[in-house]
This record gives C-alpha cells, sequence and structure tokens, in this order.
C-alpha cells in the first residue's frame, strides 16, 4: 500500500470520528447553555424592573398622595411656613425622601424642604422656562440628576383638589420630591437582587461565563442620559451546566490525545523519518544519507533517487552559471567602456563646435576684416590681426585641453564680469559691431566657475550664430536676476531672424545650447521669426545663495 494511502486513510478516520464527536458536544452545550442564559437574562431583567420600580413605590406615593389634597391647594396660595413644618417637612423620613418643593403654576418656589445642600438645590431645574414647558406638559414627571451629593431622583405631581380624582382640572401648583440614590439605596437594591449592583461597569472576565450583566439608564428631565445602573448576576444554574461541560470536554481532549499520538507514531514512521533523511542530504549536499531509502518501493524511494541524480545535474548547472557569470560581467564591462566612450565623444564634439569652431570661425572673421582696411587703415589692420592671433592661441589652448581629457575651459579665476568684458572685447575686434552688456554684480558672484563655463560656451555661440547668421547692427547681452532669485541670461540681436521650428534637427548649435540648458538644471527659450531679430533665454539656479 502507497504511504500516501496509508496517511489518507488514517488522517480521515481521526479527523472525521475527532470532527463529529466534538460537533455533536459543543452544539449540544451551547444550545443549552444559551436557553440557560436567556431564561435567566429575561427573568433579571424583569426581576430588575420590579425592584426599581418598588424602591420608587414611596417616592411616587409621596407625590401623587400630597398633590391631591384641599390643604395643599391652600397652602400654595397662603404659603403658611408652620402648616409646611408639620405637614411637608416631617413626612420626608417616611416616604424614604430627602427633599421637596411646592411650586406655583408659573413656577415660583413656595415652600422647599429637606437637608440637601445649597450646591444641589441650585441644580434643580425648576425655575427654567423649558423645564416649566414639560412640566405642564407632562404632569407627572420621573427623572434623574447629577449632583454634588450624588445621584438624586425626581418625581412631580400636579396640585389639585382632592375631588378630582380624575386630575382633569388646571394645575394649582406643583409638588416637587427628590431622593438621593446613596450608599445604603444602592445596597438595598443589590440585597433584594442578590447581585452586584454598581454605576460602573466591572471589568469583563473572560473566564467567568455565568455571569449575567444587565444595565438601566437613568435620565433626566430632557432624556439625556445621566448614569447607567449596571447589574451583574452570577447564574448557578449556568454555572454549573458550564462546569460539567469542562468534565466532558476533559475527556473528549483526552481522547483525541489517543487519537493524536497515534496519528503521530504513524507519521514519524512512515512520513517524518524519510523526510528527515531527505532533509539531512539536500542541507549538506551529500547523497549518503539516503541511502536507507533505496530499499524502500513507496514514494520517498522514488524520490531519494531523484534526488541523487539532481546533485549530478546541479553540479552541470552551477558550471554553466558560472561561465555565464563570467560572460555576462565581460559584456558588461564592455558596455560600461562603449557608453564612457561614445559619452566622451559627444562632450568633445559639443565642446569643440561651442568653443574650438567659433573661435577659428571668429579669426576667420577677422582675417577677412583686415582685407578690406589693410589698405586704407594698417593701424587697424594690425589690430584685428592681433586679435585674429590671440584667438588662435586661445584655441590651440582649448585643443591642448581636449587632448589631456578635460573640458574645454578650464574654472574661471577673474571675477566673471571680467571675463565677459573680456570675450565681448574679443568678438568686437573680431568683428566689429554694436554689443552692449547689463549685468547684475550681485548675481554674477552667484554663479559657481562650471556654471560660468556653460554660461560663455551659450553666449560664444549665440553671438557667433547672430554675427554669421542674423547679420545684426546690435547685439545686447543681460544677466539679471528674476522674482525668484534665478538668473536670466537673455541675449538679443535685431538681425534678420528665423524659424525655430525649421531649424529642428539641423546643425548642431541651438541643439548644444539645449544640451548645456538642460546640464545646468535650467532651461532655454527662443524666440525668433523672419525679420523680428532674435531673443534667447537661459533661465538657471545660481549655485550659491543670495
Amino acid at each position: 500500500m502507497k504511504i500516501r494511502l496509508r496517511l489518507l486513510l488514517l488522517l480521515g478516520c481521526l479527523l472525521v470520528l475527532f470532527a463529529a464527536a466534538t460537533w455533536i458536544l459543543q452544539d449540544a452545550h451551547r444550545r443549552e447553555a444559551e436557553t440557560i442564559r436567556a431564561n435567566a437574562e429575561k427573568q433579571r431583567g424583569g426581576l430588575l424592573n420590579r425592584v426599581i420600580a418598588l424602591n420608587g413605590q414611596s417616592l411616587r406615593s409621596f407625590a401623587n398622595d400630597y398633590s391631591l389634597w384641599d390643604d395643599m391647594v391652600a397652602f400654595v396660595d397662603t404659603g403658611d411656613r408652620n402648616w409646611a413644618k408639620i405637614n411637608i417637612d416631617a413626612s420626608l423620613a417616611n416616604f424614604g425622601a430627602h427633599a421637596a418643593w411646592v411650586l406655583r403654576p408659573d413656577g415660583r418656589e413656595v415652600s422647599r424642604a429637606g437637608d440637601l445642600d445649597a450646591a444641589t438645590l441650585l441644580l434643580m431645574p425648576l425655575g427654567q422656562p423649558a423645564f416649566l414647558e414639560v412640566l405642564r406638559r407632562e404632569k407627572n414627571m420621573h427623572f434623574f440628576l447629577e449632583s454634588p451629593a450624588g445621584l438624586m431622583e425626581v418625581r412631580t405631581a400636579p396640585i389639585q383638589p382632592s375631588d378630582d380624582i380624575a386630575r382633569t382640572s388646571p394645575a394649582r401648583g406643583w409638588l416637587v420630591v427628590a431622593r438621593l440614590w446613596n450608599d445604603t439605596h444602592v445596597r438595598t437594591l443589590a440585597e433584594t437582587l442578590q447581585s452586584e449592583v454598581d454605576f460602573a461597569p466591572r471589568p469583563e472576565q473572560p473566564d467567568n461565563r455565568a455571569a449575567i450583566h444587565l444595565q438601566r439608564d437613568l435620565t433626566d428631565w430632557t432624556g439625556r442620559r445621566v448614569r447607567t445602573l449596571h447589574v451583574q448576576y452570577q447564574s448557578l444554574a449556568l454555572e454549573r451546566l458550564l462546569e460539567g461541560n469542562v468534565d466532558e470536554t476533559a475527556v473528549l481532549f483526552l481522547f483525541g490525545l489517543v487519537m493524536l499520538t497515534v496519528t503521530g507514531l504513524g507519521l514519524s514512521r512512515w512520513v517524518l523519518t524519510p523526510l528527515h533523511q531527505l532533509g539531512q542530504s539536500l542541507e549538506s549536499g551529500r547523497p549518503e544519507p539516503l541511502q536507507p531509502l533505496h530499499r524502500e518501493p513507496n514514494e520517498f524511494g522514488h524520490l531519494a533517487r531523484l534526488v541523487e541524480l539532481s546533485f549530478t545535474q546541479r553540479a552541470a548547472l552551477e558550471h554553466e552559471v558560472r561561465e555565464r557569470s563570467r560572460m555576462a560581467a565581460a559584456l558588461q564591462e564592455a558596455g560600461t567602456r562603449l557608453r564612457e566612450s561614445i559619452e566622451l565623444r559627444s562632450r568633445l564634439a559639443r565642446d569643440l563646435h561651442d568653443g574650438v569652431i567659433q573661435s577659428i570661425y571668429a579669426a576667420g572673421l577677422g582675417l577677412e576684416g583686415v582685407r578690406s582696411v589693410l589698405s586704407s587703415d594698417p593701424a587697424a589692420a594690425d589690430r584685428r590681426l592681433a586679435a585674429s592671433q590671440a584667438a588662435l592661441n586661445d584655441t590651440i589652448r582649448d585643443v591642448r585641453t581636449f587632448i589631456n581629457g578635460l573640458e574645454s575651459e578650464t574654472a574661471p579665476t577673474r571675477p566673471f564680469r571680467h571675463t565677459l568684458d573680456t570675450l565681448i572685447a574679443t568678438m568686437q575686434s573680431i568683428q566689429p559691431g554694436n554689443i552692449t552688456l547689463a549685468v547684475d554684480e550681485n548675481l554674477a558672484r552667484r554663479i559657481s566657475p562650471a556654471q560660468e563655463m556653460q554660461v560663455l560656451q551659450i553666449l560664444r555661440e549665440s553671438i557667433s550664430n547672430a554675427l554669421r547668421h542674423a547679420a545684426p547692427s546690435s547685439i545686447h547681452l543681460s544677466l539679471q536676476a528674476d522674482a525668484a532669485e534665478q538668473a536670466v541670461l537673455s541675449i538679443a540681436d535685431d538681425g534678420c531672424g528665423f524659424d525655430p521650428a525649421a531649424q529642428t534637427g539641423r546643425g548642431h548649435g541651438l541643439v548644444n545650447l539645449g544640451i548645456r540648458a538642460r546640464e545646468m538644471g535650467g532651461s532655454l527659450q527662443i524666440d525668433s521669426a523672419p525679420g523680428k531679430g532674435t531673443r534667447i533665454t537661459l533661465t538657471f539656479h545660481p549655485t550659491y545663495p543670495p
């Protein structure tokens, strides 16, 4: 018999027996306990209502009996204090009351009796218009108030003549009586109910399942809850049932323990031991722990043979993985070198275009201008030759820098404004023209050397493009700060202009300008149209704070 079938048969029988016995027993216990609890809660709830009503009977009798009395009607009119002492003050103790008020129909106080403190008396809403309105509508009211002396139960009744048994005549006044729910009163409730009575809920005890908890909300004259009366009753019938259930559950537990023991022995013999041997072999990577399983005709014997085969295949796979990893590393290194080479080539091409080529072209323009003034103004021709020579010397220096693998411009060591003036002077000496410059000195000091080099390349490319293609009469350069403390570089000329959209993909100049702007973390905007001139605006954040 296959081991899988053995385990399925054994576990199936055990699970069915144990589940059936547990379900039957627990269902019977549950239904019996629910029935007993429901009956007990119903009985105790009714008893609680009756006890509260009986304890409030004396207060209700006091209010109803004394309010339906001709002498009380006369007292509302006279306010005779001696009569009140004899008939009201002396009756408080007889009815278990602590205070009483006699009010006129409009709520004015005629008499007050009792020993409650002033702070407690001030909490009574007798003179409030809202209370009087409810009182006229309800007449016989029963409510609770929270006071410094404790919880106070209050009852009201309309004062009417003795012969008005049906109480249909208008109220001649109002009788209000009150009683404090002190510790003695609460103990009386607890003894009557044979339960624990408190105004605060007791901490839940999960192990005390025989406890029945009841609660009643005590509200004020507006219907708002003042306190909640909590009653906890220990049901002996439910407690005995639960104790019996524990014994039955213990028997079932022992039976289940025997069943699980048998199951454990079977699993240990037929499953755990072979699995342990397989685990040892897989952890150590050696087939020796699988030798006892070779003779087994079941699934574990077949699995042991497969594991041994996997060891051989794994060795071959690891060798192949090492070879592939080595090749992947070599390809990755070659790819990295290729990307670096492409990036270096792109950078050198951009710098040569924006720096060296522009300098050579500017020198060419200067030499071309020498021809026109050589005969008429030898001194001017000599100055242009000197400027062209200086530009070519700068170009030679830049080429040497590129050969050494560095940027085409070294970090400026002179003030940025001086560098800009030198650039404009060089361009004007080679190609005469009206080039003006407006620079915010404070802003110029906030630009880092790296940003200065990018700005110089953009200026050189932009001025060169204008002189070569636009034939402007004037070029205005501006470096100012905007409202957001950003640097705004503007190059504006009044040349022939062009259509920026038609220039897309032609040449490297405009593309290089955009690349340099992005490298600075800024943005570049080109505004131009045929016959309208050109304005190039570079916006970026200076490196240094203001």
